[in-house]
């Protein structure tokens, strides 16, 4: 019985052995394929030249950038960086055509705070931006949104009082003032911004100026809208915003039919050229930028004649000695054309 047991036993510590070894052999094919990827993530490691070359690189300027001006490419170039500045660009083709807020000095990297952004960027040239108060009425019921295209219509009423042969319903007007203008803001809205190519993607996003806008209070009814004027035009809208009331009729955007100026008498200026002009300097009256200088009145926007005085009224003109006071009464022509003094 004895010599049975030892022969169990013995017959078990063989197995034991064949099942360490067993084990032992299985233990290492375990271990070598899990070696073989840290091989081959070693071979492919990065070279740390190479990043510093392509991600550190940046836009700098290759000479000083005027602020105001828009930037040519061969005013910048391509540096690299251990560190690139938040918000600058990796591309000189992203910076091209950018406008800087101020004077970049050469060598500056150029970020996206030094770039000229927002409603201004949406004019055109000869345009200017100009803000309307309006309302739920002027505003076409607040169904006014940037990018839509309106008319200004200007209600005038007189002040003044009311002569033996007028009333004050009498002075009551109300016309179109100015045509198919664009809206570049209204309320807290502004124009949406053209999505940047790949091209012109910075390191950090320009800021969103309409996230910006508090909203501690919640949204608030919009009590201005912001209009692309013609420089020519400006005079116009400013004068009817504050002598009148205006309201923004909202239109088709493929709408462009526009009144005709030429066909009604236009109203004298504030300022008179000077009789001494040249051929060339007389020509150069009729741009936008000398029309909206020389100005526009009250009477002049009302279309009545500047030249008509009122019984028991002083008219001044300006001459060259002084300052001429003139007392007068109304015309025969301007009684008879029906053009009455505000």
């Amino acid at each position: 019985m004895q010599k049975i047991t030892r022969i169990v036993a013995l017959l078990l510590v063989v197995i034991a052995v064949l099942l360490a070894l067993l084990a032992f052999g299985l233990g290492r094919r375990a271990i070598k394929p899990a070696d073989t990827p840290v091989a081959v993530n070693a071979t492919a490691a990065p070279d740390p030249k190479a990043t510093l070359t392509t991600e550190s690189s940046m836009v700098v300027a290759a000479d000083t950038l005027p602020a105001g001006q828009p930037i040519s490419p061969s005013s910048l170039q391509v540096v690299g960086s251990a560190q690139r500045p938040p918000a600058s660009y990796a591309s000189v083709d992203a910076v091209a055509g950018e406008v800087p807020l101020v004077d970049v000095p050469k060598g500056a990297a150029i970020t996206a705070g030094l770039l000229a952004h927002g409603v201004a960027l949406a004019l055109r040239p000869g345009e200017r931006a100009l803000a309307v108060p309006v309302d739920e009425l002027a505003g076409a019921g607040h169904r006014i949104f940037p990018g839509d295209y309106v008319d200004v219509f200007l209600s005038l009423k007189d002040t003044q009082p009311a002569g033996m042969n007028t009333s004050k319903e009498d002075q009551t007007q109300t016309r179109l003032l100015l045509s198919r203008l664009r809206v570049l803001a209204y309320g807290e809205q502004d124009l949406p911004a053209a999505p940047p190519s790949a091209s012109k993607q910075a390191n950090s996003p320009r800021p969103d100026q309409a996230s910006t806008k508090s909203a501690s209070n919640g949204p608030q009814p919009p009590r201005t809208a912001v209009l692309a004027v013609p420089v020519a035009e400006v005079d116009r809208l400013l004068l009817g915003a504050q002598n009148g009331k205006l309201a923004l009729a909202l239109r088709h955007p493929s709408d462009d039919g526009q009144p005709n100026d030429t066909l009604f008498t236009q109203p004298s200026s504030v300022l008179a050229p000077l009789t001494s002009l040249t051929s060339e300097q007389q020509q150069l009256l009729a741009s936008p930028e000398n029309h909206a200088y020389a100005g526009i009145d009250g009477p002049g926007l009302s279309g009545r004649s500047i030249g008509t005085v009122r019984s028991g009224t002083l008219h001044r003109r300006s001459t060259a000695q002084g300052v001429e006071i003139i007392r007068g009464t109304p015309s025969n022509a301007a009684s008879a054309t029906g053009n009455h003094p505000l």
